[in-house]
């Protein structure tokens, strides 16, 4: 079970977290948003299903873009990401706000 430590994807502090997006979000960011606990949850928590959007992992890259240029860029420059991650954040970054040191960052990430 996890828990939110910050405030991410719609979860606010000390909220429960799904196991499959936590686990994108621990290799996503380089200071975690989300901790593990141990035993079984406190509280019931009733499973809506959200619609995500066609784009893998939409919702949580925009998430992650949602941050001002520089901690984006630094984040990205640090992030243990894979391509397709990569890939996404840059079609998602240079259809919504275009930063141009953001997706510089994502093109020299993609380059390596």
């Amino acid at each position: 079970m996890y828990k939110a430590i910050k405030e991410i994807g719609g979860y606010n502090i000390g909220d429960e977290v799904p196991t499959d997006k936590a686990k994108v979000w621990l290799g996503m960011y380089a200071e975690p948003h989300v901790e593990e606990v141990s035993g079984k949850s406190t509280e019931k928590v009733e499973e809506v299903k959200v619609e995500e959007p066609v784009t893998s992992g939409g919702s949580i890259l925009e998430d992650y873009l949602a941050r001002g240029s520089n901690v984006v860029k630094k984040n990205i420059l640090e992030d243990n990401l894979s391509n397709e991650q990569l890939k996404e954040l840059l079609k998602i970054e240079e259809s919504d706000k275009n930063r141009h040191a953001v997706i510089f960052a994502i093109k020299k990430r993609l380059s390596n």
